[in-house]
């Protein structure tokens, strides 16, 4: 097998194959070494390693559970409000992740991770939005580099400029991935016996410095893992609408060219997130004429304090604070002390399910960080978590894999399935169009943004979706084209080819749950239906290849926190 396999491409062996050296990849090497000595790691990376992943983009640290915050009365909230949860949280996940809170910090600086400390040495730690049931923690800037070079003094080996396409299988099993190099187009086989999935989440918004390919979120749905709460992720950001740059903490303080507070007028509540009735709201205001919005940075408070008074007082965020007060000195023209801004839409899904030890329901793979999110139904995620989910995520698995890595057989692949593979990959070469690629991920990100196709979507909108993807896939070998030799278009072809078919997965579960609740909402279906829709989407591959979408009954006698009126 070994002599045929070097011939269809460069082969490598590993116990332990890593996809994605972000902060999740690498801190789940350095932690499985730690544990595990003996065992061989190999992390690919599309990138440079130790300077990709979302953690290099993060604003502002991790949170983390410090000694006075109450676990139960944060994740109740996390249960009742956070537009993740709304009950569709599994609190006994939930429950585990966030004790975490108060040790994973410590952890991850035991491991090579830097964060602020006090004058007297102690970590610093803060309260970053007063209300907020939850502290923060700030890191270095290079906080992934450190666990990079550690990953690399441990021994073990990188592919960087690498990308990873399909994960292999053997009856059920995971056993190994397929990649190429991006500079040489060289094919890579990688035989392992256990693989994580580090790679982030599909981020289909191409705008959005966020924007994150489908491919491995796909390649687990292929190789047999199931997928849960697709449908669970329709983010909107306040940003500067000449730029497009976030402006987060500021909704509260827009107004229409009338003077009228928008957050205000439509009754809203959450200073943190932008919920759905400020959305439609602005929306509705830009509709009826009453535009632009603004934010008016004057309607800021001169001052804060650490400790505050709870939302009623509204957020006080620090910065918000300062860049008041900066721009206050500047002068009183408007472009600087009211921007105009707008919406910026983020459609996005991490639904590969996992348990608390990361172990996915492929056997042998593992997943960390946002790739499996919303797909381990914990459901309480705040601003300051993308790092921390990380960092928590990859602690948990890599002690679950240092585990059982050394009685895990390396078994045999599929030739037929990796030459399959190949010819998948570089079939883009021969594809007749003329468009570069990432003119379909450009013209989906735009059509899938539409408020008819998000915050308003109905059964009539999302069916037309569905057709245009249906059409899409037909002929998207017709409409783009790959400069032959060009690894970047060839994976970038590939990348368009995955965002169809999971988008279509999406628009599949947003079809089943007809209600609106937390960050799933549609304009058919206004209202949460706790009656009928307290209950998990799952999405599994059918015999015939095709997406099966089916529902899981939420197991509330085991819960602390139950909607009102259920019944066992």
């Amino acid at each position: 097998m070994q002599n045929e396999l070097n011939k269809i491409g460069k082969v490598f062996t590993t116990d332990i194959l890593i996809i994605g050296a972000g902060l999740g990849g690498t801190v789940t090497a350095t932690k499985v070494h730690e544990l595990n000595e003996s065992a061989k790691i190999l992390l690919i990376e599309k990138g440079y390693y130790g300077y990709t992943g979302d953690s290099t983009k993060a604003g502002h640290g991790m949170v983390m559970m410090a000694p006075e915050d109450d676990l139960d009365t944060f994740c109740e909230e996390q249960v009742k409000l956070n537009q993740h949860g709304m009950y569709l949280n599994d609190q006994e996940y939930m429950l585990e992740y966030q004790k975490d809170g108060y040790t994973y910090v410590q952890e991850l600086e035991r491991l090579g991770g830097t964060f602020s400390h006090n004058p007297d040495g102690s970590l610093h730690y803060h309260k970053e939005f007063e209300g907020k049931l939850v502290s923060s923690v700030n890191l270095d800037l290079d906080f992934a580099n450190g666990f990079a070079q550690k990953v690399l003094e441990n021994g073990a080996r990188v592919l960087e400029r690498t990308y990873f396409t399909d994960l292999l299988t053997n009856h059920g099993k995971v056993v190994g991935a397929v990649a190429f190099n991006i500079d040489t187009t060289e094919f890579y086989i990688i035989r392992a016996k256990a693989v994580v999935l580090a790679a982030a989440d599909f981020s289909a918004t191409a705008k959005d410095m966020f924007f994150s390919p489908a491919t491995a979120v796909y390649a687990a749905y292929e190789a047999g893992a199931q997928l849960r709460n697709v449908e669970q992720l329709l983010q909107y950001d306040l940003c500067l609408r000449n730029t497009g740059n976030y402006i987060y903490g500021m909704h509260w303080v827009v107004y229409n060219r009338l003077g009228e507070n928008i957050f205000e007028k439509y009754g809203c509540t959450d200073y943190e997130d932008i919920g759905v009735d400020f959305i439609r709201g602005a929306l509705k205001e830009v509709e009826e004429g009453n535009g632009p919005l603004y934010a008016d940075y004057s309607k800021l408070p001169a001052t804060s304090t650490t400790e505050g008074e709870g939302f009623n007082q509204g957020i006080l965020m620090k910065k918000r604070v300062a860049m008041s007060k900066f721009i206050r000195s500047l002068g009183k023209e408007d472009a600087l002390t009211k921007p105009e801004v707008s919406l910026l839409a983020r459609v996005a899904t991490r639904p590969v399910r996992a348990d608390i030890n990361g172990k996915t329901t492929a056997e042998n793979l593992w997943a960390v960080g946002f790739i499996s999110m919303c797909g381990t139904a914990h459901g309480s995620w705040v601003h300051g978590d993308g790092v921390g989910n990380a960092g928590r995520t990859a602690l948990r698995a890599a002690e679950s894999i240092a585990s059982e890595i050394d009685n895990i057989e390396l078994d045999d692949v599929d030739i037929d399935q990796v030459k399959k593979y190949k010819d998948r990959i570089y079939g883009a070469y021969d594809y007749t169009g003329k468009k570069l690629p990432y003119s379909v991920i450009h013209y989906l990100s735009r059509l899938i943004c539409e408020p008819e196709n998000s915050v308003n979507k109905t059964e009539e909108t999302m069916n037309a979706v569905l057709a245009e993807l249906t059409d899409l896939r037909e002929h998207l070998s017709e409409l783009i084209y790959v400069p032959r030799g060009d690894g970047h278009h060839l994976f970038k072809a590939l990348e368009s080819r995955r965002m169809i078919d999971m988008l279509e997965i999406m628009y599949m579960t947003y079809q089943a749950r007809k209600e609106s609740r937390g960050y799933h909402v549609r304009g058919d279906y206004t209202e949460r239906d706790d009656a009928n829709w307290i209950k998990w989407i799952c999405v599994d591959k059918g015999d015939d290849g095709r997406p099966v979408v089916s529902f899981e009954r939420i197991p509330f006698e085991r819960y602390r926190w139950k909607p009102e009126g259920w019944k066992e």
